[in-house]
């Protein structure tokens, strides 16, 4: 008997009969990953031939994004120079995706039985960070506070996409507490240090590397992890005292972090931010906090 991964080979020359429309045609009802397996395993399909200014799986990968992508969605997602057409059809992917909280870090939530929701016991400042990068355009996130402590020790915000454990000791370095934010070369100088070291040239010129909004005092907190960190009092800022949603509006064509409580705009909080970011929050709180994503308000 022929041997089963013999059979299920496709000759090559079975191929070379068919045109690349008909082949770009069949391959754009691939998803991104189903794409890049194609160009990996076919030469056909990953290797740009004579004459093609992209291999057929990043046509193929293009023409989804040119069909199916909005006008805001492209503002999102404007294309890095060295990103390949399937890397960008992954990001729109990922894109439409609810929120969730990807990475926690710290001892201080209870083990999650929602990915979008985590839970802190109130013990330990623990972080919880989305996987999803912000790269361009107009984001907007509403985060469900359920806490009936009414002490609010939480922080809403952005931060760099990076590890907040790579080569970091939790009990050395972050002293068993950890917050983003606590962070410059005057406070917890080795794990300020490894941050800044993660940097890449998708970061842009913002120094600004953390940012949030305190929800006991509705004051902004900002660091760039290295010399310069900022606390300040803003025009329309309010506290959140217990229960309630907080939204934020990440503007990355104008650089700004807007506030709005309970659907109510405050206002905006920061400016000069730009480059990548991503949604986190840090509690010291007996709460429940939720993460969704919005549209963002006009």
């Amino acid at each position: 008997m022929e041997p089963r991964n013999k059979r299920a080979r496709l000759p090559s020359a079975a191929l070379d009969v068919l045109g690349n429309d008909l082949l770009v045609r069949c391959a754009s009802y691939l998803d991104a990953d189903g794409l890049a397996q194609l160009g990996r395993t076919s030469a056909r399909f990953g290797i740009p031939q004579a004459g093609q200014q992209r291999s057929l799986a990043n046509e193929a990968a293009r023409q989804q994004f040119r069909q199916s992508a909005t006008d805001e969605e492209r503002s999102r997602l404007p294309q890095y120079g060295d990103e390949s057409d399937v890397g960008l059809s992954r990001a729109l992917e990922q894109l439409r995706q609810p929120l969730c909280f990807d990475k926690l870090v710290g001892g201080g939530f209870s083990p999650q039985e929602n990915p979008a929701s985590v839970t802190h016991t109130g013990r330990a400042m623990s972080t919880a960070v989305s996987g999803h990068t912000m790269r361009g355009g107009r984001h907007f996130v509403e985060f469900e506070i359920k806490d009936d402590q009414l002490s609010s020790y939480i922080h809403l915000g952005v931060m760099r996409p990076v590890s907040l454990t790579c080569g970091n000791d939790l009990d050395a370095e972050w002293k068993g507490h950890v917050n983003p934010l606590a962070v410059f070369s005057g406070h917890r100088p080795a794990v300020a240090e490894k941050l800044r070291f993660q940097r890449t040239a998708k970061w842009g010129d913002s120094n600004i590397h953390c940012c949030a909004s305190y929800c006991s005092s509705g004051r902004c907190f900002w660091t760039d992890w290295d010399n310069e960190k900022g606390l300040s009092d803003w025009q329309g800022q309010e506290s959140l005292e217990g229960s309630g949603t907080i939204g934020l509006l990440l503007d990355l064509d104008e650089g700004t972090l807007s506030v709005f409580k309970n659907g109510r705009r405050l206002g905006e909080m920061k400016e000069g931010l730009g480059g990548e970011y991503c949604w986190f929050v840090a509690a010291f709180s007996l709460c429940t906090i939720s993460i969704s994503r919005g549209r963002a308000p006009n």
